[in-house]
């Protein structure tokens, strides 16, 4: 009869627990949201907003509204507004609180800098427009005083609230140079100052693949050219030149150093040149077609954009998928033994006697692979390169999940510490030429996890 005795104390429990939910969450949080929405100054929904106001002392009134469901700036000046800074903006608005009242029918709205507002945020949802005005801080400085319309009952805001609100033109504008999607990418153009160019094309059978057409027997790697892309869509607009939209006087050598073109289907859909500021070199100024006006922005750009094919050429040494391999066996200054995965996704230690031992923190394994990935070479080798004996070489062997493995191996024994770049030789017999720096920055990786090896046995 036990089990009925079990089933009965869980029934209590399920009963207690159900209660506790039930009043000390479920009805906490509906008295929470309910005096939240007592205490919210306007009962409208977000995406009700159409219009927005702002009118800071001392500064230009801004006007930001909605036109085909996207933001805009109407006033000081007439251009794309930051969707994310204005919707963020809205939010802020809507879901003002007061902290609490202050007074219901003041006499001096002096008294609580209400008489000339510091701010006056107005904004109209539908046919309804809807203004509150802030005044002074109160004496702890924490909250502003502050009333809706033209009331005289005055309350308190948080003062981080009222910061949310009062935002400058530059806060609001948009900042992208160019928007776009990746998809809408046909091709694109880098052109230099100095004389270089670079045309590039998406493979027009598979997307994935990008070509030179000047110089098609190179391969193209497709991650580099997604760096492009992606160094242009970051780059933003530090400040902003209230200059024409293009004006040659504003760079140093009268022109952009670089000049970046998007094409899509039906040709050009985004420009950006980007140049030192004339007598300012300190600083670098862009224009975009996108844009109404010259802005700074980050000079590092500049040098993340290339100039010739080489730059975005696919020199892998090898082509390694990471995440399919499952055995490294490894011959690396003096010792010898493999790496195998575990059916639990753990590695183990493998050493040339056959002991095996747990590899602790394995997901350092990983990263080696990837530095393999990304392993490029700076030329190939000459084909009368002198390749050391055997033993006198380190070696990888990867094995894939698949049976397939990939060989390298470069020099170990007596070789020049002081050379800028080692040979590096692959299964299929290709030789190539990397920087010294990256071979042994991934024997120190391998050689850090080997020595993370536990001396307890694995099962």
């Amino acid at each position: 009869m036990k089990w009925r005795h079990s089933l009965i104390y869980l029934l209590i429990l399920a009963l207690l627990g159900g209660y506790y939910y039930y009043f000390e969450v479920v009805q906490k949080r509906k008295k929470e949201e309910s005096e939240r929405a007592k205490n919210r100054l306007f009962s409208v929904a977000t995406e009700a907003v159409d219009e927005i106001i702002l009118e800071a002392k001392d500064k230009p009134a801004l006007h930001v509204l909605k036109k085909d469901g996207a933001w805009v700036l109407d006033r000081p000046v007439r251009t794309e507004a930051d969707q994310s800074a204005v919707d963020t903006l809205v939010h802020s608005l809507v879901h003002l609180e007061k902290n609490r009242e202050v007074d219901q029918a003041a006499k001096d709205m002096a008294l609580y800098g209400l008489s000339e507002p510091t701010l006056v945020v107005r904004f109209r949802s539908g046919e309804t427009w809807h203004h509150i005005r802030f005044g002074s801080k109160n004496p702890t400085e924490e909250s502003h005083y502050a009333a809706k319309g033209d009331e005289n009952a005055v309350f308190l805001l948080a003062a981080g609230s009222v910061k949310a609100l009062n935002k400058g033109l530059d806060e609001l504008r948009r900042r992208d140079l160019l928007t776009f999607e990746d998809e809408e990418v046909r091709g694109l153009s880098v052109s230099w100052a100095d004389g270089h160019r670079l045309t590039l094309a998406r493979d027009e059978k598979d997307k994935e693949l990008w070509r030179c057409p000047e110089e098609p027997e190179r391969r193209v790697k497709r991650a580099k050219v997604d760096n492009i892309l992606n160094q242009i869509r970051w780059a933003r607009a530090k400040t902003f030149l209230e200059l024409p939209a293009e004006d040659s006087q504003v760079w140093s050598s009268g022109a952009a150093d670089v000049h970046v073109i998007l094409q899509g289907g039906d040709g050009p859909f985004g420009e950006v040149k980007i140049g030192r500021k004339k007598d300012d070199p300190e600083t670098t100024v862009a224009w975009s077609s996108q844009m109404s006006s010259l802005v700074t922005v980050d000079g590092a750009i500049v040098k993340e954009l290339p100039k010739t094919v080489r730059d975005v050429e696919d020199r892998s040494v090898v082509v390694l998928d990471s995440k399919n391999v499952t055995r490294v066996q490894y011959r690396i200054r003096g010792d010898k033994g493999e790496l195998v995965l575990q059916d639990d996704g753990s590695w183990a230690y493998v050493g040339a006697d056959g002991s095996r031992r747990m590899i602790k923190e394995s997901w350092r394994v990983r990263p080696v692979f990837w530095e393999w990935e990304d392993l490029e070479y700076e030329e190939k080798a000459p084909a009368d390169a002198q390749r050391p004996e055997e033993q006198d070489l380190h070696r990888l062997e990867f094995s894939t999940k698949d049976g397939a493995t990939l060989t390298v191996s470069w020099p170990g024994a007596n070789r020049d510490e002081s050379a800028p770049t080692f040979p590096l030789w692959t299964g299929s017999g290709e030789a190539y030429l990397v920087k010294g720096e990256k071979i042994r920055a991934i024997e120190e990786k391998i050689l850090d996890v080997l020595k993370r090896a536990s001396d307890k046995a694995s099962s």
